[in-house]
């Protein structure tokens, strides 16, 4: 232990003695992307993107950002066998290495098709463990050596020579493989209880479906809701904002508390347990959120409707599966692309006029559809809470502070 204990300097901070210190290009079995694979002339000769289904798909940042559920950008078989050099088959390392988000590190996934890299993205293998660098990259260390070989302003960018010549850590591959195995048990957790949560929505929707089909009565959203607009001020001393981006189809992604005088007055609204958060911004991309807590020191940013059931008409979880049907959100972005602006932005006038059908015996579907959304909540809070221990731990294996010994005799 105390061998252990004792650390040398690295680029990015101590690292312990026994870690090796080396480079990307002595470390890996392969480094590529798209352009390895010909010129930008004979790229565009010989790859046509499309958007309807084909033979191969290009996997982008863009498509992890969306968890793979479509909107895929396709080749042909031709193209594919063309890119020969950037071909994909699953679980490869992929870092975004130009735009905004330059740096992301991501997994490529598995999917039906045929799948190769897109551009603007640089695919890894690590002679050694590759979960152990997965993590390494998105740690803060890794994230550090990144930003430092990125350049431009207006563009930022790396490029693979700068890649291969940035330095990582070789610790003893057991050590990398015990690394490795701890943090990826988390994420497959995490993602089996995505799935089963995927499945459980599934049986929410086909039982809303189901009822919709027995409904004889049409009504507005309008009719059923109420908009929310309460600006009365919140008396906590500190309370938790949310913005469009912090709620994503259904769950709420931020708890960060601040302090109350910060505010001035740019997030107003609030909302209690049961209501249901709707981004008036870009609703393509699914911002919403049902509440499922007790909200008193919460507050919602004006980019944001709330929405709330007319408990005399509908139950609020049955409120919840009208606004996020299908058809609804489709009617709802159709109304919102025919604004001017940047982006498409809609109001709570649009989705209130939205006409749907409707059946006053709502106690069943209601009893039916609380149960899957307790499970899927429970799966959810299961997920935040390892993903929180995972983002605990990674610092601390990442730089030697904390051992797998040390988890297992629960030196934490």
């Amino acid at each position: 232990m105390e061998e252990w204990k004792e650390y040398k300097e690295s680029p990015w901070g101590k690292i312990p003695n026994n870690w090796g210190l080396s480079c990307v290009k002595d470390e890996t079995d392969v480094v590529t992307d798209y352009v390895a694979n010909g010129s930008f002339a004979s790229l565009a000769e010989n790859v046509k993107y499309k958007s309807e289904e084909d033979y191969a798909v290009l996997i982008r940042l863009v498509d992890y950002n969306n968890q793979y559920k479509g909107d895929f950008v396709f080749i042909d078989k031709d193209a594919y066998e063309f890119l020969g050099k950037s071909k994909l088959f699953g679980d490869e390392i992929i870092i975004s290495n130009v735009g905004a988000n330059v740096g992301t590190v991501f997994k490529c996934p598995h999917l039906k098709y045929k799948m190769s890299l897109a551009p603007n993205s640089i695919m890894v293998k690590f002679k050694g463990d590759n979960d152990f660098y997965y993590y390494w990259l998105k740690s803060r260390f890794g994230q550090h050596m990144l930003q430092s070989i990125v350049t431009g302003s207006a563009q930022p960018k790396f490029n693979k020579t700068n890649f291969r010549d940035m330095a990582i850590p070789v610790p003893p591959i057991e050590e990398q493989r015990q690394i490795g195995v701890v943090l990826k048990s988390l994420d497959d957790k995490i993602e089996v209880n995505r799935r089963i949560n995927d499945n459980l929505e599934q049986q929410a929707q086909a039982l809303f479906k189901s009822w919709l089909e027995g409904c004889q009565d049409e009504v507005s959203i309008g009719d059923l809701s109420l908009n929310i607009t309460d600006y009365s001020k919140c008396n906590h001393d500190q309370v938790v904002l949310i913005n469009s981006s912090d709620v994503t189809e259904g769950f709420f992604d931020h708890h960060i508390l601040s302090p109350n005088k910060d505010l001035k007055g740019h997030f107003k609204k609030r909302f209690k347990k049961g209501d249901i958060l709707y981004s008036q911004v870009r609703p393509r991309n699914r911002h919403w959120g049902y509440c499922t807590f007790d909200a008193d020191n919460y507050l919602a940013s004006t980019q944001l409707m709330v929405i709330r059931n007319k408990e005399e008409l509908i139950p609020s979880i049955l409120l919840y599966q009208y606004i996020i049907d299908d058809k609804v959100w489709m009617d709802f972005t159709l109304k919102t692309e025919t604004r001017s602006g940047t982006f498409p932005q809609g109001n709570y006038e649009d989705l209130s006029s939205i006409r749907v059908p409707y059946s006053s015996d709502v106690d069943s579907i209601s009893k039916e559809l609380n149960s899957l959304y307790s499970m899927i909540y429970n799966n959810e809070q299961e997920s935040r809470r390892l993903a929180e221990l995972r983002d605990t731990l990674l610092p601390r294996l990442m730089s030697g502070e904390l051992k797998v010994n040390d988890l297992e005799n629960n030196e934490i």
